[in-house]
């Protein structure tokens, strides 16, 4: 069809929406009639043609939401693309819809102000009224969209609602700086449910800098910087929020504490976990972390209380669990180095420190059997215990 054959069916399209009587079907047939010009070369570059488009979803979104207010049952999804689409029709609207203004030789008249062309519109105060009507529709469809668990369309609507809350050429977009700071907090948790976890750390990154710097906005972005092996970031983080949140979590000063054995400042962690214990007295990975810090600045001998305290008040503490063995299992192997006895004799003497290390060790390696160091004390001590079918089973195993 030429110009006048797809001008044909934006009229029809145009009369079809003008009944006083509209159903959600009869805007879907109106659109139907419009689609093809959306397409078409004589068209698809004309403003009034996707401002069409605009109007006729954005009808057509209030029609389902009339529906759903008369307890009809609605399509949550179909709903959401449909105010999703409305915004994306109107954008290509409001780029369209620019007419030069022409002096009577047919030239364009210059703006004495900015020297530039001057222009007006014909559509555009229309769309952007209609996008204003349904502003706060966009954040709403967004958290109806993530509840059905569409990703996208949930990361679409409430991003266009921020954007649309970021123009300044007219003072009836703003919305308060907390809402959009929250809007995109949960943009973020969009984009990390869709496994686009760059852009969940960036959007987590503007709502805390933006006012929405609650203790969720911390936590998501460390597990994502966490996912993509960003060590430095992650410690980063985890300063800002120890310095906001305190002890009141311990995760964060367990990131800074490791991150200060990683460099062997044993100092700096030691403090760090004398702090975070005096606030969480019964946390038992606390323990455990005095305990290895203890170790490498003194001995094991000094160490053991605090991963015995660890499994004292958590008995499924892998870690402390495989301390408190191994602190039996080192003794084992001391006594065997330094002693003068041979033979049976000295097994009587070390067979019972290996029995000791046994029940700590083996309900370690129950819970996180990838610890090749675990596994490597085992096995010697079924080898010098004699006891074949255990040594056996872990071998199969590995």
């Amino acid at each position: 069809m030429g110009a006048a054959g797809q001008q044909i069916r934006i009229n029809e399209a145009k009369k079809a929406i003008s009944g006083l009587t509209m159903t959600v079907d009869s805007y879907n047939r109106a659109f139907n009639k419009l689609q093809p010009a959306l397409t078409d070369d004589e068209t698809r570059n004309r403003a009034e043609t996707w401002a069409l488009a605009n109007r006729i979803k954005l009808e057509l979104y209030d029609k389902y939401m009339d529906n759903r207010r008369v307890g009809k049952k609605i399509d949550l999804k179909t709903m959401g693309h449909t105010l999703i689409d409305a915004y994306d029709y109107g954008v290509i609207a409001l780029k369209l819809d620019t007419i030069h203004v022409l002096d009577k030789k047919g030239q364009p008249v210059i703006d004495k102000k900015t020297k530039r062309p001057k222009v007006k519109t014909k559509y555009s105060k229309d769309i952007v009224n209609r996008l204003l009507e349904h502003h706060d529709n966009y954040r709403i469809v967004g958290s109806e969209l993530y509840n059905v668990k569409d990703w996208n369309g949930a990361y679409k609507a409430w991003d266009y609602y921020c954007q649309m809350a970021a123009r300044t050429d007219d003072p009836r977009w703003i919305k308060p700086d907390s809402i959009v700071a929250e809007v995109r907090y949960y943009q973020g948790i969009a984009a990390w449910q869709k496994a686009d976890t760059i852009d969940a750390v960036r959007l987590f990154s503007i709502a805390r800098h933006s006012g929405y710097d609650h203790k969720e906005a911390y936590d998501y972005a460390l597990v994502c910087l966490s996912d993509l092996g960003n060590e430095k970031e992650v410690i980063n983080l985890a300063w800002d929020a120890y310095i906001k949140f305190g002890t009141s979590d311990p995760q964060y000063i367990r990131i800074l504490i490791n991150s200060f054995l990683a460099r062997e400042d044993f100092s700096g962690a030691n403090d760090l976990i004398d702090e975070a214990l005096a606030a969480n007295p019964n946390d038992d990975e606390l323990y455990n972390l005095k305990g290895l810090v203890v170790e490498n600045y003194d001995d094991i001998y000094k160490a053991f209380p605090f991963y015995q305290r660890c499994i004292e008040l958590n008995d499924s503490n892998a870690s402390g669990l495989f301390n408190v063995g191994r602190f039996f299992y080192n003794k084992a192997q001391e006594t065997r180095q330094h002693s003068r006895l041979y033979g049976k004799k000295l097994a009587a003497q070390v067979n019972p420190m290996y029995r000791e290390a046994l029940p700590y060790l083996e309900k370690s390696y129950a819970i996180n059997p990838r610890n090749k160091e675990l596994v490597n004390a085992l096995r010697d001590i079924y080898y010098k215990l004699g006891e074949a079918d255990k040594l056996q089973s872990i071998e199969s195993a590995q």
